[in-house]
């Protein structure tokens, strides 16, 4: 099978849409299947063509005006089109969806992004406008069950499936690292990671706090993120006098982020709004239990007394109890964590995404 998949964020840059298109599409080269990738040339150091784990990858200038990136996208999927038949066309983001329109391909589209979620209560008028928008696809994925009603309710009408974001397990696995040396931390340290963008919709703010509450004189916080929240997570910590317990890393390469795993104890997700968290998963599948809001996909990945613990978001003293309980109960912490590595393993290693994506093209052909 032939498939192209569209996107305007895809590696060297880093998130969590890059992440699902990349692995996804190498676990469906894997497969056997041809791969392509279509999206946007940000950054001039990148090749404009290049073969990536199994994907072919074009990358491709695309004007700023609406109407002339839809028209040059729409040149480069007819270009790969005539060079051999495209069996799928699949969408990552609502902005390359208009190009697809007309070209008499299946259209298959996910839904990544909490902003839609935002969007969804921005009035009849926004509902509509996202609506004509969707009905190029002719089916939509969602990577957590909130997102796939979201994408119901603002009156798409075809088929709408929830496939979770997915895991490489064999990159991200239980280790050794030297990541707390490096940092001068203590071996018999607790260390939680927050790997999260520190942007409101996150919710890391309420996760300084958290920290800000906690004591507990062996608790240390690496933070691999960046964002505007970053001044003000800063300040409560500095406020609270535990400076010394906080590491920030700025924006952490993928390829660095096992090594941040191993040397943790716990990661937390307190976000506001989430898909299936990648971030979470990578630490799922690294043997870390989780804390997490009861917030979009989290609790499809955390199982509340099974892998983690799970919170109400916006409540810190929430999050701080979690934090302390597992702090508390090493035998606990590594129980759930065992937990973490097992679910990762059996339900979201890429593989198994790829064959439930597969199952969902093929109701299209």
């Amino acid at each position: 099978m032939k498939i192209v998949m569209l996107t305007n964020e895809f590696p060297p840059s880093i998130g969590g849409v890059q992440t699902h298109v990349h692995e996804l599409g190498r676990a469906l080269a894997q497969q056997g299947h041809d791969v392509h990738v279509l999206t946007r040339w940000k950054d001039t150091r990148t090749q404009r063509e290049e073969n990536l784990d199994g994907i072919h990858v074009h990358r491709v200038r695309l004007a700023n005006s609406h109407w002339l990136y839809d028209w040059q996208l729409r040149r480069h999927i007819q270009r790969l089109h005539r060079q051999s038949p495209i069996d799928i066309l699949h969408v990552h983001g609502m902005r390359p969806l208009k190009a697809c329109a007309g070209l008499n391909l299946p259209v298959v589209f996910t839904n990544h992004t909490s902003s839609f979620l935002k969007r969804v209560h921005q009035g009849q008028k926004v509902l509509d406008k996202m609506a004509a928008q969707l009905q190029v696809a002719d089916l939509a994925l969602a990577p957590s069950e909130e997102l796939a009603e979201a994408t119901r309710r603002c009156g798409y009408t075809k088929p709408v499936t929830f496939i979770a974001n997915g895991v490489d397990v064999e990159k991200f696995s239980p280790g050794e690292s030297q990541l707390r040396t490096r940092l001068g931390i203590p071996r018999d340290a607790f260390v939680v990671t927050l790997a999260r963008r520190l942007y409101e919709k996150n919710g890391v703010l309420y996760l300084a706090r958290a920290f800000a509450q906690l004591d507990h004189p062996g608790l240390h916080l690496i933070v691999a993120g960046d964002g505007s929240e970053r001044q003000a997570f800063e300040q409560i910590i500095r406020d609270a006098g535990k400076q010394e317990q906080l590491h920030m890393l700025g924006g952490v390469a993928n390829s660095d982020m096992p090594d941040l795993y191993r040397a943790s104890n716990l990661s937390v997700l307190p976000s506001l709004l989430e898909a299936t968290s990648i971030a979470g998963l990578e630490a799922m599948a690294c043997g870390l239990p989780l804390v997490g809001t009861r917030v979009g996909g989290i609790p499809a990945i955390l199982r509340h007394d099974d892998n983690g613990l799970l919170v109400e978001p916006r409540r810190p003293d929430q999050l701080a109890q979690a934090i302390q309980t597992l702090a508390a109960d090493p035998s606990l912490c590594a129980r759930m964590g065992a937990r973490s590595r097992q679910r990762a393993v059996e339900e979201f290693s890429w593989q198994a995404i790829a064959g439930r994506t597969l199952h969902a093209y093929q109701q299209l052909r």
